[in-house]
């Protein structure tokens, strides 16, 4: 599973709260580091970076120039959450912590070295790989979720005839449609393979099903205008799974996609947008 867990570096060099900047400064260049877990009597309560050190006399103690409160992540956490973090926050390193205690350091270098794995290059959005982990972390922590797979009509036929470059940017075009129409906070999105994308979401089926219609007419309108003509067809799935899992999700995923995947060719044999699975 794609988890901090994976990539942080332990152990962690840290440094005492009452040392000086300077001290901190040559620890750093000594170490090749561009930040240091500050810990008092074993705890976390702080955290000093390059920048902090360009920002303060060299004689100030590390308490009155590191970064505090500090911002961390577990172990347990997803890289993508990581990332999210580190995004938002502006950071390029976040501490580890397991039961209170520090346990790694992740940096956004080999987070995203790391992540560039889980990252379609054609169509900018992520590959499979990553809709896996974090719809088993989704189920793990107990939430329902819904699955839908949009699948292009004819797609083949469109290679043949018109040329793979043609045909990547038909792949380009629904991508970022799609894009467009998801929510960060709810709805996660992948390129699975040749020419499906899944949506794993935090929403209820009928609301899943509001966002499937809409994405299928804005295609439908969006590549029209663009003057590639481009319909899809879509299956969604769901459970109504409410209670937290102990073991490993990743086989109720992969069932709750290939019936998203059933749906969308059965949509597809009886001409209809969508078919929701019972």
């Amino acid at each position: 599973m794609m988890v901090v867990k994976n990539v942080m570096t332990s152990p962690v060099r840290t440094i005492d709260p009452y040392k000086s900047v300077f001290q901190a400064s040559e620890y750093m260049q000594k170490h090749n580091l561009g930040g240091l877990p500050v810990l008092k009597n074993n705890v976390l309560v702080g955290i000093i970076t390059s920048s902090n050190i360009r920002l303060s006399d060299p004689n100030r103690i590390i308490a009155d120039s590191m970064t505090k409160p500090v911002l961390f992540c577990s172990p347990a956490d997803t890289l993508w959450e990581a990332a999210g973090l580190m995004e938002k926050e502006g950071i390029e390193r976040l501490p580890v912590v397991d039961n209170g205690n520090l346990v790694g350091i992740l940096t956004r270098a080999a987070l995203m070295k790391y992540i560039g794995q889980f990252h379609d290059p054609l169509t900018g959005i992520n590959n499979s790989h990553y809709i896996y982990q974090v719809a088993n972390k989704l189920l793990l922590e107990g939430h329902e979720i819904s699955v839908a797979l949009f699948d292009i009509n004819n797609f083949g036929r469109i290679n043949k005839e018109m040329g793979h470059v043609l045909g990547d940017r038909c792949l380009k075009i629904v991508a970022d449609i799609i894009c467009r129409c998801v929510e960060d906070e709810c709805d996660f999105l992948c390129r699975y393979g040749g020419d499906e994308f899944v949506i794993v979401s935090l929403k209820k089926i009928f609301e899943t099903e509001t966002l499937v219609d809409r994405i299928i007419n804005q295609v439908a309108d969006d590549s029209t205008s663009r003057g590639i003509p481009i319909s899809i067809s879509a299956g969604i799935s769901g459970g109504q799974r409410k209670h937290a899992r102990e073991t490993n999700c990743i086989d109720i995923v992969e069932n709750l996609i290939n019936m998203a995947s059933l749906a969308s060719t059965k949509a597809k044999e009886h001409h209809k947008k969508y078919i929701i699975c019972n």
